[in-house]
C-alpha cells in the first residue's frame, strides 16, 4: 500500500512538473530565450471599431494574423489616467501608478512651485520601482536594447543600449519646427500656448518677419522676402520669390541657404528636400556644444501674397542621444538621419488644410526608418530583449483628421460623405499596416527561444467637445490672470489664485493663495472650498447637449482606493471626464468654457473599463505559449509585466500587482 502511494505521488510530480515545465525549465533552456516587445504607442484595438484581429484574419495584416495563429491574444486594459508615460510604467514594471509612482506626465510635488513641472513622467527617475531591462541586465545579464521607449531617459541600463528615449530629460533632442509670418497675429493669438512643446516648453511654431533684399541668391520678377530661420542656434535663410516673369505678383517658390549664397534647396509649395547637412547648438548648463546633424525642409503652404508656411524636420539621432554615443552614427550610416514620429505634443499638423498630407508623408518617413532600424539593430547587436515604441500611431489617432470622422460615437462622424470617410480609413488602415509590417520585421529575426509580444500603452476615442476648467475657476472668482495681447498666453496671478487646474486630471486648491512653493493646505476654509470646487464640477453642465462632462471628482486621500494613484504626485482633486469631452487648461479672454477643438482624438483622464475605444492588443508567441488561442476576457495591463518574466524564467516580485496568464501556457 505504502509503495502504491509512493507511486502515485511520483506519477502527479511528473505530470505537473510536465506540464509546468514552461515555468521551472531548467536554466540553461532559459539562459537562451529572446523577447523582443513591440509597443506602438495609442494602438487602438477593439472589438467593435478597431477590430484589429478582424482586419488580420481577413488578410489586411498578415504579420499580426501569423502571430494570432501561433501564439495567444486579446485584449488589455488600460490604467488610468490612460496616457503614455503611466501606461509604459505599467507594462514594464507590473504595477499600477500607486506603487510605480507615475501618475501623471507633468507632475507637481509638495514644496515646488506650481507654475513648473517638479517631475517628469517621461523621466526614468519619476518610477519607484525597477523596470523589466533593469532586472534582467542586472540579474540575469540580458543583453538589451531599447529603442524610443518613454521612461528609459536618463539611461539605466550599464551595459546594453538605450536610442532616443522620448521626453525625458536627457540628450540633445532637437524636435521639429515650423515657421510662419509673425504679422498674422490672429491664429498666433488663437493658439496661444498651444505654439510651445506641452503647452510650457520651447516653440514648436515660429513666428518670424520677413524683409525684402536685393541681394539673394535666386532671380525673382516680384521682390525678394528674405525670412530667417533660427533653428536650435543655426541660421538658415529662407528667400521667398516669384519664378514667372508673367507681370504680377505671384510667389510660388523659396531657395534655402545657410550662408546667404549657396542655395540648398530649391522648393515648391507641397516638396521635401533631402536631407541637408548643418551645424546645430545644444545649449546644456554653461556648454554650447555644436553638433553635426541634418535637416529635411517641406513647404506645408506658400500664398502668392508671400504668406508661408515652412517646416523643417531634423535628424532626432546624435551622440548624445545614444548610450553608447557611437550607437548613433552606426544607425546613420546604415539606416539613414531619424524621423522618430511624426508632429509633435500639442500638435501642429493641424491648422491649415495641406497640414494633413505633410503629416501623412512625415508619417511614412518615421515607420521607414524605424522598419530599417529594426533589422539593423537585431542583425548587429543582436540582443536577447528588444523593446521597441513608435509614437506615430498616438499622433494619428488623436489628431485633427481621422478620428473624429471614422468612428460612429463621434459627433462629427456624419461631418464627412461615405466616400470620405472610406478614404479616412483606408489611411489609418495603412498606418496599421505599417505597424503590422514591423512585427513582421520582429518575426523575420525570431528564432524558435524568441518571445514575440505586440502591446500597447492605450488606445484613443472621439473628441468632441474642450472643457476649458481655468476659464471656470475664473469665473468663479477663484482664479486671476490677464493675458498678453500679442501672443495670447495667459499669465497666472498665482498668489492671488485659489483654485486651478493643471494636465491631465488635478485640480490644485489653497484658499490662501496657491503662489511660491506649494504644499497641500488643510483645515475648514480648505474643506469648505474644497467641497465648493468639488460639487462645482460635478454639476457643470455642458448648454448645448446637456451632458455633465465630470463624472467623478475624487479627493486626494481617497485616490490610492479608487484609481490606485499615489497621493504624493496628484492634486487637490483628481478628475475623471466622460467620452467625447476633453479638459483643456488654456485660458482665453472670452471666458468661455465649451468649445469645439481642432483635434478629434484623445485619450487622458478616460476610465478604459468603460471604454472599449481606449483597450489595446495583447499578442505573445513564443516556447510554451499555446498556439491560436483567444484570451477570452480582457486582461488589464499589468498582467503583461508578470507573465513575461515568467515565461523568461525571471522572478517576479511579490508587490507585483498583476497576475500571471496562466491560461496561455501550454
Amino acid at each position: 500500500m505504502k509503495v502504491n502511494n509512493i507511486f502515485i505521488f511520483l506519477c502527479i510530480f511528473v505530470f505537473f512538473y510536465e506540464s509546468l515545465g514552461f515555468c521551472f525549465d531548467n536554466n540553461e533552456k532559459k539562459e537562451n530565450v529572446k523577447l523582443y516587445w513591440f509597443i506602438p504607442d495609442g494602438m487602438r484595438a477593439d472589438p467593435k471599431v478597431f477590430n484589429v484581429f478582424k482586419w488580420a484574419q481577413e488578410g489586411e495584416l498578415p504579420n499580426i494574423k501569423w502571430m494570432m495563429e501561433h501564439g495567444s491574444y486579446g485584449y488589455s486594459i488600460p490604467t488610468f489616467p490612460s496616457h503614455t508615460p503611466t501606461n509604459f510604467a505599467t507594462l514594464f514594471t507590473g504595477r499600477y501608478p500607486l506603487k510605480h509612482g507615475v501618475a501623471d506626465g507633468p507632475m507637481h510635488t509638495e514644496g515646488n512651485p506650481l507654475n513648473r513641472v517638479s517631475i517628469g513622467g517621461f523621466s526614468s527617475a519619476a518610477k519607484k520601482r525597477a523596470p523589466i531591462w533593469v532586472t534582467l541586465e542586472k540579474l540575469y545579464g540580458k543583453r538589451i536594447v531599447l529603442l524610443s521607449i518613454p521612461g528609459s531617459t536618463p539611461p539605466e541600463l550599464d551595459m546594453g543600449i538605450t536610442i532616443r528615449g522620448r521626453w525625458g530629460g536627457w540628450g540633445a533632442d532637437f524636435y521639429s519646427l515650423n515657421f510662419e509670418p509673425d504679422y498674422d497675429n490672429n491664429m498666433r493669438y488663437k493658439r496661444g500656448r498651444a505654439a510651445q512643446l506641452f503647452f510650457f516648453g520651447p516653440p514648436l511654431t515660429k513666428y518670424v518677419g520677413s524683409k525684402i533684399v536685393r541681394d539673394a541668391p535666386v532671380i525673382s520678377f516680384s521682390p525678394v522676402k528674405e525670412v530667417r530661420c533660427d533653428s536650435f542656434g543655426a541660421e538658415i535663410y529662407a528667400f521667398i520669390y516669384d519664378s514667372t516673369d508673367d507681370k504680377k505678383v505671384n510667389y510660388d517658390k523659396v531657395a534655402f541657404s545657410t550662408d546667404k549664397f549657396n542655395v540648398v534647396a530649391d522648393l515648391k509649395q507641397g516638396e521635401w528636400s533631402k536631407w541637408i547637412p548643418i551645424i546645430t547648438t545644444w545649449y546644456v548648463e554653461d556648454k554650447d556644444i555644436p553638433i553635426k546633424t541634418a535637416f529635411k525642409i517641406k513647404i506645408i503652404k506658400l500664398d502668392e501674397d508671400g504668406f508661408f508656411r515652412i517646416r523643417l524636420v531634423f535628424n532626432t539621432l546624435n551622440k548624445y542621444i545614444t548610450k553608447p554615443g557611437a550607437v548613433s552614427e552606426e544607425l546613420i550610416d546604415n539606416v539613414g538621419p531619424m524621423v522618430d514620429f511624426v508632429d509633435n505634443f500639442p500638435p501642429q499638423l493641424i491648422y491649415y488644410k495641406e497640414d494633413k498630407e505633410t503629416f501623412l508623408e512625415e508619417a511614412k518617413m518615421s515607420f521607414d526608418w524605424h522598419h530599417k532600424a529594426i533589422s539593423f539593430i537585431l542583425d548587429k547587436y543582436r540582443p536577447d530583449i528588444f523593446i521597441n515604441d513608435i509614437y506615430t500611431p498616438n499622433q494619428m489617432l488623436t489628431s485633427r483628421w481621422w478620428m473624429g470622422y471614422i468612428d460612429p460615437s463621434s459627433a462629427r462622424y456624419k461631418d464627412v460623405s461615405d466616400t470620405e470617410r472610406r478614404q479616412l480609413w483606408k489611411e489609418v488602415k495603412q498606418m496599421y499596416k505599417y505597424i503590422d509590417r514591423m512585427v513582421g520585421d520582429l518575426i523575420k529575426h525570431a528564432d524558435n527561444n524568441t518571445y514575440i509580444v505586440l502591446s500597447s500603452d492605450h488606445g484613443a476615442v472621439p473628441l468632441d467637445r474642450s472643457v476649458r476648467l481655468n476659464n471656470l475657476f475664473a469665473k468663479k472668482g477663484w482664479l486671476k490672470f490677464t493675458i498678453d495681447p500679442k501672443t495670447g498666453i495667459p499669465k497666472i496671478d498665482w498668489e492671488h489664485s485659489k483654485v486651478i487646474y493643471l494636465k491631465m486630471m488635478n485640480v490644485f486648491i489653497s484658499p490662501k493663495g496657491l503662489g511660491g512653493n506649494w504644499y497641500r493646505a488643510s483645515g475648514p476654509e480648505y474643506e469648505v472650498l474644497r467641497r465648493e470646487v468639488k460639487e462645482t464640477l460635478l454639476n457643470l453642465k455642458d448648454p448645448k447637449t446637456g451632458i455633465k462632462p465630470v463624472i467623478e471628482a475624487y479627493n486626494w486621500e481617497d485616490v490610492p482606493h479608487f484609481l490606485s494613484l499615489p497621493i504624493d504626485r496628484v492634486g487637490d482633486l483628481v478628475i475623471v471626464n466622460k467620452a467625447g469631452y476633453g479638459w483643456d487648461e488654456e485660458l482665453t479672454k472670452d471666458g468661455e468654457i465649451f468649445g469645439i477643438p481642432l483635434k478629434t482624438g484623445y485619450k487622458q483622464a478616460i476610465l478604459a473599463d468603460r471604454e472599449q475605444g481606449m483597450w489595446t492588443p495583447f499578442i505573445i508567441v513564443g516556447p510554451g505559449v499555446k498556439k491560436g488561442y483567444e484570451i477570452k476576457q480582457p486582461i488589464r495591463h499589468v498582467d503583461q509585466y508578470p507573465t513575461i518574466m515568467t515565461l523568461l524564467g525571471a522572478k517576479v516580485d511579490k508587490d507585483c500587482d498583476g497576475r500571471v496568464l496562466n491560461e496561455i501556457f501550454k
